[in-house]
């Protein structure tokens, strides 16, 4: 079904470029820290996803609305929706939820390395305040390979499920993809068609 969305296929061709052997070892790590997380109070942890949430799960939903608050800094720009009125949340977890299962299987290990990085202070990264997630998101910005890469494939599922939303196109003076306005039918990856003349060409 990703194959049918080029935002989609762009996140399957990042996450993929990361190597899954990369991914399976943070997955590695991250079950050492394993004890350590239940030994925190569950009150820190506690914060119910809303009904509207089908796809993504606890940690997935703490750690993309933190992520969601410093990616997309829309009130510094007033002309912009706030990203509670376009709704990212939702817009992203249908977006996850058309992933085939392969990136949605990488996509959730690496969500959850970033999660738990934070675990020596004994907080969530969704638990930072904005400052120290910027300051965290940096770090990775300028760390390993897979570090980096990860915070490039977040950037864009959050990005596409802000700025895709019509309610932000008013903003960009953007009245919507030519195709809906002129009805001109989708044809995805299809070859374009071919005239006599391009043909005799071809020989």
């Amino acid at each position: 079904m990703s194959q049918q969305d080029p935002a989609l296929v762009q996140l399957e061709s990042q996450l993929t470029s990361l190597s899954r052997r990369r991914f399976l070892k943070t997955g590695l790590l991250l079950g050492t820290t394993a004890a350590t997380v239940l030994t925190l109070p569950s009150r820190a942890f506690a914060n119910g996803v809303p009904t509207t949430i089908q796809h993504l799960s606890e940690a997935e939903y703490r750690l993309f609305d933190k992520l969601r608050v410093v990616f997309l800094a829309t009130e510094r720009f007033p002309d912009l929706p706030s990203t509670v009125e376009v709704p990212v949340m939702q817009n992203l977890d249908n977006m996850v939820g058309r992933l085939n299962s392969d990136t949605r299987f990488l996509l959730s290990i690496g969500t959850k390395s970033l999660e738990f990085s934070t675990i020596y202070k004994l907080k969530r990264f969704s638990s930072l305040s904005n400052e120290q997630a910027l300051a965290q998101i940096r770090a990775w910005q300028s760390g390993l390979a897979f570090q980096s890469g990860l915070v490039v494939s977040l950037k864009t599922l959050l990005g596409v499920a802000y700025w895709r939303d019509p309610r932000t196109w008013q903003a960009l003076e953007y009245d919507g993809p030519v195709t809906a306005k002129w009805g001109i039918r989708r044809l995805g990856n299809m070859p374009l068609p071919r005239d006599d003349n391009e043909s005799k060409f071809d020989g």
